[in-house]
């Protein structure tokens, strides 16, 4: 016998005794398991039926508890004992009867396992008081009538209820309900029972017996529902009686004269004094059946148990149910282990192959599905290519994520970003590049630069190629913040920062770059802006300082020609020539009021204006000035606000304005002035240096001349700068002009077009009230001189001898000081003086204003009087003259200065508060 038949037949018989050995092991191992967890599986179902019953006894007990404590009882209570009317509230008894049927009804209506409540009177024989149950028409709720009240005094329930004490509540025995004549019809069987409590007065006596009839069908199919219900179930007491059966799944009535001891004997027997029981046993019919039995005391005080029964056969189908197939197993082992041998070979090979087809079919697909059924090393290594795969799926998965993330991250950069390989050609580039640079072109290739030319940082100096960041970044080169222009076709140029990195493959060679270009433009904008608005205000600051120098100098120039008029008077010639000299002094003293009032240090006197009369007072003065080939249209805003400014220097800065337009249109074309209200958001301030946002009145020239030119705009308002010829003009106009609208808090705006006209908007601020500018506006008084006495604070020395002079030629005693500190010592050797005339800037360290504070102290009600260049804001609110102070602008004649003298020493003291 050969080697393989002998195999065959060893394995054939092996496989056959194994099977038989396994398949009469796993009967019995499987019924010794399957009976006791049956039994323990009934003893549950048993318990939880148990509880579930129970808990509905609780909720029932509390439900009749709360019940009894309705305020209608204890109004029933009152009203019986005091002659048929509650004292506490008015009402009758038979008014609280109500009250409590319409309770009773309401209670049921939202309950429909309440039968019928029933108050029954303890002192009349136990006959009801009130009676709600639903015998209406049709099962609705009715509260039965007086007549129809029954009589419970002999009811059990009523006399053990009457009995209690505490918070006790007694339920009576469970009674089957069949509303069908036909006891044999139990589908419409309803167990229900009653539960009551008495209800005491005030005394603690009972009064009466609240007896509430519910219906448990609902409470016992939801117990049935929850668990198995292809069982038997029977409710008992623990002395033997049945109170409710489940008979396949039906409420079947309990026969009362039947003991449960005597049809399950093997339960009684191994219960004892135990809670619960589970046993085996046989019917009188011969079925074997597996029975449980739980018991417990319950809240109404009875012992109650749950029995639950069910064929063994059921319980043993499991066990039962491996036979056939444990047989057909046997069979096909036999039959296996004969093709065993024969197999043996191929079914090795066969999961190697099958992993081999699936590694394959991954390489080719990407997904891996490995066979099923493998067994042993043929699982493990199936399960190591599954956890392979899965984490090279997790990984693309990150990379997908990061690069998705990525791919947001640039594409909303407000940069461009572009990558170039190491040939140089352009491999990404994100929205803003595209737009930028274009979609089709490399950045640097021949056609890229037919449309777009590049320029050094200036945007005029082209950019050699060699130089450009593109070509840098080709090379290799690393780099930041190349600044450069790039324009395309005839575009403004456009401005950026171009910054590079290199790219290296893992050997170090490169592999490309990566640029991005910060487009700098509107930076370059703001930069601008900020260098033209800190030129303005150094060169403000320059001729604020050369006119306060030159009003110096003018003052005593001023002096010394009145002094040499007076003593050439009878000369002629030599009259002629000083009155010359005065004249050309004027108009030098002009000069510095125009530089003072670009360097916005002019003073002013600022009040509430109307600006369209302002407009149309000019306008008269402006038509024979400009000439009858200059059209002026005026446009008054009908609603306009006042405004806040200087109404003498908006008439001139308006004058001047016309002037330049007239100039501007060669002496014929159209002038347009115009007003209105407008209101600056922060948006709009935010865009221009200088400008507060809040409510302007605007006034708006505009002319149809030659415009300005786009090179020039930036200058317009320079002091000194003017494209008209040698001798035409001076160059403050629009300096002026520019000066006091700023100084008054206000804006002003240049709109011109080369070849179509000029727009000039001054916007002035908003008043709010009405300004008292605290000058008088009377004609001035006479120069005259007086006997009091002056102290002069001067440190020009030329300036402090002309005022001293003209002192004493008014016949004033004068005393002068060439500082602050010298005149406090004077002040501390008692000199005496009723005047302080000082100017506004004084050297060593203390001024004018601190002067004239520090000497108050001294002197409380002493008499300043201010004189001074330009003031600094010394002695000026934010540029206004302010109304306790007297100023004398230099320079000043004799007769001015005689003048502000007098009106200083004939006012009222001027004691300022501390």
């Amino acid at each position: 016998m050969r080697l393989s038949v002998r195999l065959t037949l060893a394995m054939t018989v092996l496989v056959a005794c194994t099977v038989a050995a396994i398949g009469v092991l796993a009967y019995y191992n499987i019924g010794r398991a399957v009976v006791p967890s049956g039994l323990t599986r009934l003893a549950y179902q048993a318990k939880a039926r148990l509880g579930a019953y129970e808990s509905v006894l609780r909720i029932i007990r509390n439900e009749v508890l709360s019940a009894r404590l309705l305020p209608a009882h204890l109004g029933i209570v009152r009203a019986r004992l005091n002659g048929g009317t509650d004292p506490d509230v008015g009402l009758t008894e038979a008014q609280w009867r109500a009250h409590l049927a319409a309770a009773y009804a309401g209670n049921m209506q939202v309950k429909p396992g309440l039968l019928a409540y029933r108050l029954v009177g303890v002192a009349n024989g136990g006959r009801a008081l009130i009676a709600v149950d639903r015998q209406g028409p049709n099962g609705s709720i009715r509260t039965v009538p007086d007549a129809d009240l029954p009589q419970l005094g002999d009811d059990e329930t009523f006399r053990h209820a009457a009995g209690l004490t505490g918070d006790e509540v007694h339920f009576s025995p469970i009674r089957i309900f069949q509303p069908s004549h036909d006891p044999g019809v139990a589908a419409s069987s309803s167990p229900r029972f009653t539960a009551a409590a008495p209800v005491r007065d005030s005394s603690g006596a009972v009064f009466a017996v609240l007896m509430i009839t519910y219906d448990l069908r609902p409470v016992f199919e939801r117990i049935r529902d929850v668990l198995d219900n292809d069982t038997d179930v029977y409710f008992v007491e623990a002395d033997g009686g049945y109170m409710m059966n489940y008979m396949d799944g039906r409420i079947v009535p309990a026969e009362p004269e039947r003991r449960w001891q005597d049809d399950f004997p093997q339960l009684a027997a191994a219960l004892s004094e135990k809670p619960g029981a589970a046993a085996v046993f046989s019917r009188p019919d011969g079925e074997r059946v597996a029975a449980a039995i739980v018991m417990a005391p319950l809240s109404n005080g009875i012992r109650t148990a749950v029995i639950e029964t069910e064929p063994l056969e059921r319980i043993m189908a499991p066990a039962t149910a491996l036979r056939t197939p444990g047989l057909i197993v046997g069979l096909a082992a036999i039959l296996g282990a004969v093709l065993l041998s024969a197999l043996l070979s191929r079914s090795i090979a066969s999961p190697i192959m099958q992993l081999t087809r699936a590694v394959a079919a991954f390489s080719r697909t990407g997904r891996l599905v490995m066979p099923a059924g493998l067994r042993g090393e043929s699982r493990i290594l199936a399960d190591a290519f599954d956890e392979t795969v899965a984490k090279i799926d997790a990984a693309n998965a990150a990379l997908r994520s990061k690069s998705e993330l990525l791919d947001k991250t640039i594409a909303s950069m407000a940069d461009a970003v572009a990558v170039l390989d190491a040939e140089g050609k352009r491999v990404f580039a994100n929205p803003t590049c595209v737009a930028l640079f274009g979609v089709a072109e490399d950045i640097g290739s021949e056609r890229w630069k037919r449309k777009y030319k590049r320029f050094l940082a200036d945007g005029v100096t082209p950019m050699p190629d060699y130089d450009s960041p593109a070509a840098r970044a080709r090379r290799g080169e690393s780099f930041d913040n190349v600044e450069l222009g790039i324009r395309h076709g005839d575009d403004p140029v456009v401005q950026l920062a171009a910054s590079a990195r290199r790219m290296e493959n893992p050997d170090g060679s490169f592999a490309g770059a990566v640029i991005v270009y910060r487009n700098l433009t509107a930076f370059k904008e703001s930069e601008r802006q900020l260098r033209q608005a800190q030129k303005m205000q150094a060169i403000g600051q320059l001729t604020g300082g050369v006119a306060h120098d030159l009003n110096n100098i003018l003052t005593v120039i001023t002096g010394g020609i009145e002094m040499l008029a007076d003593g050439v008077s009878d000369r002629p010639a030599l009259k002629d020539v000083a009155t010359m000299v005065d004249q050309a002094v004027t108009r030098a003293s002009d000069l510095t009021h125009g530089l003072l009032s670009f360097s916005r240090k002019q003073p002013l006197q600022p009040r509430s204006i109307d600006v369209n009369a302002l407009m149309l007072d000019t306008v008269k003065l402006l038509r024979p000035t400009l000439g009858a080939g200059i059209e002026i249209d005026v446009e008054p805003s009908p609603d306009l606000r006042p405004a806040l400014a200087d109404p003498s220097q908006l008439g001139s800065a308006l004058i001047n304005l016309a002037i330049n337009a007239r100039d501007a249109m060669k002496g014929n074309g159209k002038l347009l002035l115009e007003t209105g209200n407008v209101d600056l958001d922060q948006a709009y301030a935010a865009q221009h240096d200088e400008v507060s946002a809040g409510r302007y009145v605007m006034l708006a020239v505009s002319d149809t001349g030659c415009g300005i030119p786009a090179a020039i705009r930036d200058r317009v308002f320079e002091p000194f700068f003017t494209t008209k010829p040698v001798g035409e003009g001076t160059g403050l106009g629009l300096s002026m002009v520019y000066g006091f609208v700023k100084q008054s808090g206000g804006h002003i705006e240049l709109y011109s077009e080369e070849g179509h006209g000029t727009t000039i908007r001054l916007y002035l601020p908003y008043a709010v009230a009405s300004l008292d500018t605290g000058l008088d506006s009377a004609a001035p008084p006479l120069a005259q001189g007086g006997r009091e006495s002056v102290l002069v604070v001067e440190d020009d020395a030329l300036v402090r001898s002309y005022v001293m002079t003209h002192l004493k030629a008014l016949g004033y005693t004068a005393h002068s000081a060439a500082s602050a500190a010298e005149a406090m010592s004077m002040v501390y050797d008692d000199v005496e003086f009723d005047l302080l005339f000082t100017d506004v800037m004084l050297s060593g360290g203390m001024n004018g204003p601190q002067l004239a504070d520090e000497l108050r102290k001294y002197k409380p009600g002493l008499k300043v009087l201010f004189t001074s260049g330009y003031t600094e804001n010394a002695m000026l609110h934010h540029g206004r003259l302010g109304p306790a102070v007297q100023l004398l602008p230099k320079p000043y004649r004799r007769a001015d200065l005689a003048r502000m003298l007098r009106r200083v020493l004939d006012a009222e003291a001027d004691v300022p508060a501390k």
